[in-house]
């Protein structure tokens, strides 16, 4: 009940908030496994660099060899969108996550305060179910009325998000982490990079019990038989694409995958497909991918990952019952929900204290409540 209030709360404010209420100079920062973006609820500009936290924090638990590219973003991203000298807003979230919970949270908080001392950005560290929140926000803003499902399901880097309006679930399963996974599990391999390709025939049941303690989960906290929407690059410009191309050539598919979706039933099909092919068999078999209303299809860069990626939602899919995945394409970022959410404001006002409940308290901090601080000296 605690976390469904939490989200309710939230969605309050990013659903309320307007830009002539907001402060004119305030930025945010999404800082995801993959580096950092920033904008404003002012302004149309964005930008972003990129900086792999996860690389830096599989060796030890640790997030500190990004130290200065991280400072550098902090300086030179609101110079970029025009906004420099404004309370800057940072959430950090899934590499961030596995830092507080596999490594030492004091390491995390003397980070934090590391990157406050040298360029006044108040970074904190978001909770699962708050980033859910404020990627379901994202989607609608993006999406409109075209989002016609209760979730969505963002399969990010590090992470993986299902949210909805009034309540959300995720896991470190986007798709650097569950490749990783997959690498340790179903291909026995120490590098967290190992080539998935050519997955095997027993990859569909391997993942299934790697994956059956998470799905668990998801159930518990959401139940089964949702009606969803993937707003992942990875699934719009991966696996939904690549399946609409296997469809054309395999009649067997094709009712199971439209121009808006596909069903369990067609992914599943896919897989079997693919499962025994290498890099170059499966290029091959999607040789006439093609551009479609100008945007890549099939792209080269998820080749090495189409199988395992399709694996991950398969075992999502069956385990919760889902029959159908809707594609909607949604440019998701969390700044505009770290800036509708007025805890990292209040919480800015009182980020010493934040900083020491982050070190005893864990990532829950966030969601305490700043008016019990004491006074800041």
């Amino acid at each position: 009940m605690k976390s469904t209030l939490t989200l309710l709360s939230v969605f309050g404010w990013l659903f309320s908030v307007t830009p002539a209420a907001a402060n004119d100079c305030l930025i945010g920062f999404d800082v995801g496994s993959s580096g950092l973006r920033a904008g404003s609820l002012t302004s149309d500009k964005t930008a972003k660099v990129k900086v792999d936290y996860l690389a830096d924090l599989w060796p030890d638990n640790r997030i500190d060899v990004t130290t200065d590219s991280s400072v550098a973003a902090f300086k030179k991203l609101p110079e970029e969108i025009g906004m420099k000298g404004c309370l800057s807003l940072a959430g950090g979230y899934s590499a961030w996550r596995l830092a507080m919970e596999k490594g030492k949270p004091g390491d995390v908080a003397r980070s934090l305060a590391e990157f406050h001392q040298r360029t006044g950005v108040y970074f904190f560290v978001i909770p699962q179910d708050v980033e859910g929140a404020y990627g379901y926000a994202a989607a609608r803003q993006a999406m409109g009325e075209h989002l016609t499902t209760p979730f969505i399901i963002d399969i990010g880097g590090g992470s993986l998000q299902i949210a909805s309006q009034q309540d959300g679930w995720g896991a470190p399963l986007g798709q650097k982490s569950w490749r990783k996974l997959f690498c340790e599990q179903v291909k026995h391999s120490t590098d967290a990079n190992c080539p998935p390709n050519p997955a095997g025939k027993e990859a569909v049941e391997k993942s299934r019990q790697t994956l059956a303690p998470f799905v668990s989960q998801a159930i518990k906290k959401l139940g089964q038989g949702l009606a969803i929407t993937a707003v992942s690059p990875l699934v719009v410009h991966g696996m939904h694409p690549v399946m609409r191309i296997l469809a054309e050539k395999n009649p067997g598919m094709a009712a199971g995958v439209d121009a808006r979706g596909f069903s369990r039933a067609a992914l599943a099909a896919a897989i079997a497909l693919l499962a025994d092919k290498d890099d170059p068999q499966i290029l091959k078999a999607l040789a006439n991918c093609r551009r479609e209303d100008g945007k890549p299809t099939c792209q080269e860069q998820f080749v090495a990952t189409f199988v395992s990626d399709m694996l991950l939602l398969h075992a999502l899919m069956e385990g919760m019952q889902i029959d159908r995945i809707e594609v909607g394409e949604a440019d998701i970022t969390n700044v505009p929900g770290i800036l509708a959410d007025p805890r990292p404001k209040a919480w800015s006002q009182h980020y010493a204290c934040y900083l020491t409940r982050l070190e005893s308290q864990g990532i829950a901090a966030f969601t305490s409540d700043p008016g019990t601080c004491p006074p800041e000296p």
